[in-house]
């Protein structure tokens, strides 16, 4: 017995720091991730300035509690256009034809740190992941502006054209431009 009893003390002493470097390296991973997460949001809000009110998380459990009744419960992180800030909502509903309905909202701006203590880093990262291949369609957009930047240089260039009393001597039309040109002659 005696020495279970020692065993068990040295045990107890060797498991006591260990506890407490496990929870003061936890602090350290959080301040980190936390640090590292108001980079990343600061360079996703640099690169997509017009974002508004983009669902990092939105997770929503939705409970049948009768024929026409029905209880949810909603939990969204979302990154907001005014500055590069995590918003956190979360709401309790209950509605139905057999109950009364209510809401319960508890909406706030979260810090980096909280968020990642309420979600997780690599969730929230995952999450940023699938907010910015929602917005692959910025790509198309840039090309449908170049395109119309294309065209309205050539419509410029045609009415230039038909303004000026001896039509662009010597000057070169592009193959869009002629066939506005020819389009207007027709």
């Amino acid at each position: 017995m005696a020495s279970s009893l020692v065993e068990l003390n040295a045990l107890l002493d060797s498991f006591v720091p260990l506890s407490r470097k496990v929870s003061m390296a936890e602090i350290e991973v959080r301040e980190k991730e936390a640090e590292a997460l108001e980079k990343i949001l600061a360079r996703v809000w640099m690169a997509m300035p017009f974002l508004h009110d983009c669902h990092i998380i939105n997770r929503r459990k939705l409970v049948p509690t009768g024929d026409n009744s029905w209880f949810a419960i909603s939990n969204r992180l979302a990154f907001f256009d005014d500055g590069p800030h995590l918003f956190r909502s979360f709401v309790v509903e209950q509605w139905g034809t057999d109950s009364p309905a209510f809401e319960i909202n508890d909406n706030r701006d979260i810090s980096c740190n909280e968020a990642i203590q309420t979600y997780g880093f690599d969730v929230i990262c995952a999450g940023l992941v699938e907010m910015l291949k929602c917005q692959c369609n910025v790509d198309v957009e840039y090309s449908n502006l170049q395109t119309r930047i294309k065209n309205i240089d050539s419509l410029l260039q045609v009415l230039e054209y038909s303004a000026e009393p001896e039509p662009l001597l010597g000057k070169r039309i592009t193959p869009e431009g002629e066939r506005l040109l020819a389009e207007g002659n027709s």
